[in-house]
Parts: C-alpha cells; structure tokens; sequence
C-alpha cells in the first residue's frame, strides 16, 4: 500500500508538471508575431505596454514575464 501511495504522488506531480508545461507552450504560441504592428495590436488587446523581440519573432508587453501574466486572464 505505501509503494502505491507513493507512486500516485508521484503520478500526480508529473501530471500537474505536464498541465503547467501545456499551458506555458500554448501561451508563447499565442503570444509571438512576426511584425511590430501584429505584437502591437495584441499588446493593445492584451492592455499591456509595449513590445519586445525574442529570437525572429515580436511579442506583446514589455516582457514575456508581463505578457504571460496578461494571457493567463
């Protein structure tokens, strides 16, 4: 009994790791264009400031912490 107990913790803490995971991916790929004008029309959007490069792509707010905070609403 405890060997499962202690293997269903353990399932539940990958399974809440995995939904975290999902939600953080769904987010930058809601949240990446490849204009200016796309990031600052969703920054309007979104009510945040701002835009901010990551790699060859724009983003809304002035941060991609600033911006995952304004998606998660």
């Amino acid at each position: 009994m405890h060997i499962f107990l202690r293997n269903f913790k353990f399932f539940i803490f990958l399974f809440s790791l995995s939904l975290n995971f999902n939600s953080y991916l769904h987010a930058h790929l809601r949240g990446t264009f490849l204009s200016e004008e796309d990031a600052e029309n969703r920054s309007l959007e979104l009510g945040c400031e701002g835009i901010h490069k990551n790699q060859d792509k724009w983003m809304p707010c002035k941060n991609e912490k600033e911006l995952h905070i304004y998606l998660r609403k």
